[in-house]
């Protein structure tokens, strides 16, 4: 497989998902994670931080996506402040909703889904914290902190630590903080090795975590590792999503410049990957169906 072609500069752009009812599907993204409403009618809610698109919703799917089945796992929405998370810690408890919060050691992050079950990790960066990863023999993998100590990367949040952030004055931020931006998106796979040839051989994503025993396969770049992830944690359980359900339509990659969208749609070619160019994107689904857009920067 060829490796890292993409620019450090690539990263993610607005992910489009399937809901079965907008107005309800608010209350979560607006309501709760606070992202601001840029554009809405009646098929289609814009959602954004900081003037830019993050999250478009489209009307139309006709029951949730049920639990286990192959399509999304979560989108992740990233702050790049703690103290950003710990407002989305606040209004996600203040809201009722469901959630849960875990300690990756690179990361925290917070997890809910709206009501069509699409996931979404709220996520703060912590790579400070992050010495190496070790990978034994039988494909386990620990993560070791730069204390030395070793981690699953699954260990619970410290929630009331987290508020502490907030000193005593009990305000919490309505809104998404302006500079949050879309991280990386993670899919429920059956077949992530083949996932991984596109990605990386054909798109020119950098492989990262390749573990069968972990159950996680990803790629990203030099700059940021873990942009593009897949799970196999549903194992036999897994399952086709009903047709009309909701999910993942599809996600943008942003690219650097016009030259490099040129040289994807090369190997995209050579690969016999089937394209469709509409202006100056080109649509692609990755072996599994999963659909994303590829953009220029600025485009």
């Amino acid at each position: 497989m060829d490796v890292g072609l993409l620019s450090q500069a690539t990263r993610l752009g607005p992910v489009h998902l399937r809901v079965t009812d907008i107005p309800a599907a608010l209350t979560v993204w607006r309501d709760t994670l606070g992202l601001e409403p840029i554009g809405e009618d009646g098929a289609m809610a814009e959602l954004g931080a900081g003037g830019r698109t993050l999250i478009v919703l489209h009307a139309g799917a006709q029951l949730p996506l049920p639990q286990k089945s192959r399509d999304l796992f979560h989108v992740a929405i990233h702050v790049t402040t703690r103290r950003d998370l710990a407002h989305a810690i606040a209004r996600l408890k203040a809201s009722g909703l469901r959630y849960s919060a875990q300690d990756h050691l690179v990361s925290e992050s917070l997890y809910v889904c709206d009501p069509s079950g699409n996931g979404i990790e709220i996520c703060f960066d912590t790579p400070e914290r992050f010495l190496r990863r070790e990978v034994s023999a039988d494909g386990r993998v620990a993560l070791i902190a730069t204390d030395g100590s070793a981690h699953s990367g699954l260990e619970p949040l410290d929630v009331p630590g987290l508020l502490r952030d907030l000193g005593n004055s009990g305000h919490v931020e309505p809104r998404m903080a302006a500079d949050a931006f879309i991280g990386h998106i993670h899919m429920r796979a059956r077949a992530p090795e083949q996932l991984m040839e596109f990605y990386v051989g054909v798109l020119g994503f950098k492989p990262h975590i390749q573990s069968r025993t972990f159950g996680m396969f990803d790629c990203g770049t030099g700059r940021r590792a873990h942009m593009i992830a897949f799970n196999i944690w549903a194992r036999d359980e897994l399952r086709e999503p009903p047709p009309n359900a909701a999910g993942l339509d599809h996600f943008t990659v942003e690219l650097a410049s016009a030259e490099e969208l040129a040289a994807v749609a090369l190997r995209l070619d050579a690969a016999n990957v089937p394209a469709k160019k509409i202006g100056d994107a080109i649509d692609i689904a990755d072996p599994e169906g999963n659909r994303s857009r590829l953009v220029v920067q600025g485009g």
